[in-house]
C-alpha cells in the first residue's frame, strides 16, 4: 500500500513538474514563431525611437510622411548596427525587431489615410499617385503584414482605385493620340471604333468612373467629356489633310468627269458621312467644321473647273 501511495505521489509530482514546463514554453514563445513578449530593458535609443512611432503614428494624413519614416527606419538601423539599443547582442537584436515591427504598424495605416486623402479630393497629382502606387506595392510585400488583416483589406481597396485610375487614364491617352495615317482614297476613317470610343467614355461618365473614389478626379472626368469632341476634330483633320493631298490634281486627268468620279465625289461623300449623331458635339462645331471642309474641296474643285474651261478653248 506504502509502495502505491509512494508511485502516485512520484507521477503527481512528474505531472505537475510537466505543466510548469508547458506554460513557462508556451509563455516564452518558442515554437509559435512569435517574439518572447517580455521586451529587453529600455535605453535612452529605444525610447527616443518609440516616441517618434508614436508622433508618426499622429501625423496628419494631408501630407505624405514618407520623410519622416525613412529617418525613423535609419535611425533603427543605424542604433542597431551600434549596439545602441544593448550591448547584448540577443536584446540589440531583438530590439531592432520590435522597433522595425511598431514602426510598420504606426506608419502602414497612416500611409493608408494619406491615400484616402488624395482619392477624396480633385486634383490628383501625377507625383502623388506615383508615390502611393509604389508604396503600397513596397508595404504589401512586407513580412510585417498580416494577410486579411483590416490594413491588409484598406491596402487591396488602394489598388482597386489606382487600377480603375490607371485603365481610364490609357483609355484617354489612347484617344487623344488616336491617329489614321491611311490616305489612298478608297481609305475611311474608321466610325465604328471612333464610335465605340465615343459610347465608352459616355458609359464611364454615366456609371460614375466605376469607381466612387476615381470619380473624384476632375481630371479624369474633364477629359473624359472632351473626348466625343476631340475625336470629332480628328476626323476632320484627318479629312482635310486628305482634301490637301489630293489637291491640284486635276491636272492628271484629261477629261473633269474623270477627276470628279476618281477624286472631287469620294472626297464629297467622306465630308457627307460626317455624322453628329456619333459625335454629339455642338451643332456649331460640327457646321462650322463641316463647311470648313466643303470650302476647301469646292475651292480645289472650282481650280479644276477653270482649268478643263482653259484647256478646251
Amino acid at each position: 500500500m506504502k509502495t502505491t501511495m509512494r508511485v502516485i505521489k512520484i507521477v503527481v509530482a512528474i505531472g505537475f513538474i510537466a505543466l510548469i514546463g508547458f506554460f513557462v514554453w508556451k509563455w516564452s514563445g518558442y515554437g509559435t514563431g512569435k517574439i518572447n513578449k517580455i521586451r529587453p530593458p529600455t535605453n535612452q535609443f529605444t525610447e527616443r525611437i518609440e516616441r517618434e512611432i508614436d508622433s508618426l503614428r499622429k501625423a496628419p494624413t494631408n501630407v505624405f510622411c514618407k520623410q519622416f519614416y525613412d529617418g525613423i527606419q535609419y535611425r533603427i538601423t543605424d542604433y542597431h548596427g551600434q549596439k545602441f539599443f544593448s550591448k547584448n547582442e540577443n536584446d540589440n537584436n531583438q530590439w531592432k525587431e520590435i522597433l522595425l515591427k511598431n514602426l510598420y504598424s504606426a506608419y502602414a495605416p497612416t500611409f493608408a489615410e494619406e491615400a484616402f486623402y488624395v482619392f477624396k479630393g480633385s486634383a490628383w497629382e501625377i507625383a502623388d499617385l506615383k508615390f502611393i502606387s509604389d508604396e503600397v506595392s513596397r508595404l504589401q510585400s512586407s513580412a510585417y503584414l498580416e494577410r486579411g488583416s483590416n490594413i491588409d483589406n484598406r491596402f487591396g481597396e488602394i489598388v482597386k482605385v489606382l487600377s480603375k485610375y490607371y485603365e481610364i487614364a490609357g483609355f484617354l491617352s489612347a484617344c487623344q493620340s488616336f491617329s489614321f495615317p491611311h490616305f489612298s482614297m478608297s481609305d475611311l476613317f474608321p466610325v465604328n471604333e471612333i464610335s465605340n470610343k465615343i459610347q465608352r467614355s459616355r458609359a464611364y461618365l454615366r456609371n460614375g468612373l466605376d469607381n466612387s473614389y476615381v470619380n473624384n478626379c476632375a481630371r479624369l472626368k474633364s477629359g473624359l467629356g472632351e473626348i466625343p469632341k476631340i475625336l470629332f476634330i480628328k476626323h476632320v483633320n484627318y479629312l482635310h489633310s486628305k482634301i490637301q493631298k489630293n489637291s491640284g490634281r486635276y491636272v492628271e486627268y484629261k477629261y473633269q468627269s474623270d477627276y470628279s468620279r476618281v477624286v472631287y465625289a469620294p472626297l464629297k461623300g467622306q465630308i457627307d458621312s460626317l455624322d453628329n449623331d456619333i459625335y454629339g458635339i455642338s451643332n456649331d462645331t460640327f457646321d462650322n467644321n463641316s463647311s470648313s471642309l466643303e470650302k476647301l474641296l469646292n475651292d480645289d474643285n472650282n481650280n479644276a473647273m477653270e482649268y478643263f474651261r482653259k484647256r478646251n478653248n
